[in-house]
Order: structure tokens, then C-alpha cells, then sequence
């Protein structure tokens, strides 16, 4: 495959059917400030949480004000582990808090500044704590959400079965209902040869470790009582749509409850989030009725 085809592939702005490649990325971040700037100063919030020494390995909790024992959602952001923050994520808080469940968005390390690696060992720590304050204040229901590159951070949770097992010895991993992953990327492996692989500096290792659609792999444990909901919209690259399709035939005999969704009427990388503030979009309903399973959506 020529290197500019391959480029597109793993482009997937160039895929939208609303806005052109750049038009597309600036329409979405600015989207994102705006919404963010507007929940941070309406929707009671504790932001900069720390769960690690750096400056970016913080997480913002929304609807401080729900009862202490309400469900929580948790959103991990995408940009190629090398962009984006917490900061602009807003589109995952009005519609849950809403609906009494409280927003948690994580903030970590991006590349070239640290490896990949590093991150999904932050990934792992940020959700240990989250789930500790979930079983101190009483939250009995947790859903696990990751957007493109945050999907596949999300992902490494289901393939790690020491964390898995000591999550379990701490009661902790009970409390998780649900692992969204949306428009996420499973293969690391082609990026070295694109421009979005550049400051990831992937090391041989990483790649084996973390290519998690070709991990040859024996797992010690099947996975109870967790769904996994594996989504993509339509309108995202040929790429991310099949590894989305792939990664949940992959998962079937570790994780008894898995589903595969494609999103259709046009749905995009980008709009497959923004949509999470319509309370008749099909993904926050299905989050919703995971969180609240006795509110009628």
C-alpha cells in the first residue's frame, strides 16, 4: 500500500461527509472549548483531581452535587495519544449528569513526551482511583467509555489480567458495567510508516504489547458480568471500521457480553461524540440504560 493511501486510511477526517479533512478538526475543537467552557461554569465540578505526579495526569469529576452513591461515567479522549485533553471533552457531561450520573473525563501524558507505554500505565492508574472512589462513596455501577485513540486505552484494560485480578481482590472490579469503546484504532503497527506515527516513536516491543487486534495471547481468566460495546460510525475510515469489527470477534471468547454497533445516518469519528448531548441518540441511551437500568429513556 503506497504511503499517502495508507496515510488517508488512518486519516479520519478525510471520511466525513459534512465538512472537509481541516475544516472538519477545527469545526470539532472548537466545538469542544465551547461546550466545555459551558459545563465548567454551569455543572458543579471538581477539576484537576490528581492521580499521579505530572502536570497532565488529572481528571475532572462533573455533578459533584448528584448523591455521593450515583453512577458514573467515565471518558477517555482521543487525538493519536499525542493531542486533545480533558479540557474539551464537555460533550460527555450535560446529558448523564442529567440524568444523575456523574462525569469523569481523564487527562494524561502525551507523546513524543512520554511512550505509549507510559500512558496506558496511567490509563490503568487513573481507573484504579476512580473505582476506589467509586467504592468509598457508595457508586455500585461504572461505564468506561474511550473515543479513537482512548478506545484503545480503554481496550487495555480487558488484557491485563494482573490489574484484572487485583481490581478483583480489591472489590473494585464489580463495580464495572460497561467498556464503550468508540472509533477506536486496535492496530498500532501501520502508524510507523504515517506522519500520526512520528511522535509515538514506537518501539518493537510497544508494538507487540499493544497491538491488541494481533495479540497472541492465552488469557488465564474470562471476564463476567462486563459488557463491551465496540462502536464506529459509517462515515469513519474503511480502517477504523473493520478493526472496530475485527477487535469485537477478537474479544467474543475472553468477555461474555460483547457487542459490535455500526452507526449509521452519517455518522463520522467526530460526530460519534459530539452526539452524546442528544438525549435520542442511540449510544447515549444505550450508556444511559446501562447506568440508570431502572430510568425509562
Amino acid at each position: 500500500m503506497a504511503t499517502s493511501e495508507r496515510e488517508r486510511l488512518y486519516t479520519p477526517s478525510e471520511w466525513s461527509k459534512r465538512y472537509g479533512s481541516e475544516e472538519l478538526r477545527q469545526q470539532f475543537f472548537t466545538f469542544c472549548a465551547k461546550i466545555t467552557g459551558k459545563v465548567q461554569k454551569t455543572i458543579k465540578c471538581e477539576l484537576n483531581v490528581p492521580y499521579d505526579t505530572t502536570e497532565r495526569t488529572k481528571y475532572d469529576i462533573y455533578g459533584t452535587d448528584l448523591p455521593e452513591d450515583a453512577p458514573i461515567f467515565v471518558f477517555i479522549h482521543g487525538g493519536y495519544w499525542q493531542e486533545f485533553s480533558k479540557d474539551l471533552c464537555g460533550f460527555a457531561v450535560p446529558l448523564f449528569v442529567e440524568n444523575k450520573i456523574k462525569v469523569i473525563t481523564i487527562e494524561y501524558d502525551l507523546c513524543p513526551n512520554v511512550k505509549l507505554e507510559d500512558i496506558v500505565a496511567q490509563i490503568k492508574s487513573a481507573v484504579e482511583q476512580i473505582l476506589k472512589y467509586a467504592a468509598d462513596s457508595g457508586s455500585k455501577r461504572i461505564c468506561i467509555a474511550g473515543h479513537s485513540a482512548g478506545a484503545h486505552l480503554a481496550a487495555t484494560l480487558l488484557h491485563d489480567d494482573d490489574w484484572i485480578n487485583r481490581m478483583t481482590q480489591e472489590g473494585y472490579f464489580a463495580l464495572l458495567k460497561e467498556i464503550v469503546l468508540i472509533g477506536g484504532i486496535y492496530n498500532i503497527k501501520p502508524l510507523v510508516d504515517i506522519s500520526f506515527g512520528i511522535a509515538l516513536q514506537l518501539t518493537e516491543k510497544e508494538i507487540k504489547n499493544w497491538s491488541l487486534l494481533t495479540l497472541n495471547e492465552a488469557k488465564d481468566c474470562h471476564i463476567n458480568g462486563l459488557k463491551v460495546i465496540v462502536t464506529v460510525g459509517e462515515c469513519d475510515s474503511p480502517v477504523f471500521i473493520n478493526e472496530s469489527r475485527e477487535y469485537a470477534k477478537k474479544i467474543i471468547p475472553i468477555v461474555d457480553n460483547v457487542e459490535y454497533l455500526l452507526l449509521r445516518n452519517n455518522i463520522d469519528h467526530f460526530d460519534i461524540v459530539e452526539k452524546l448531548l442528544d438525549p435520542n441518540y442511540h449510544l447515549a441511551k444505550l450508556i444511559i440504560k446501562c447506568l440508570q437500568p431502572d430510568m425509562t429513556i
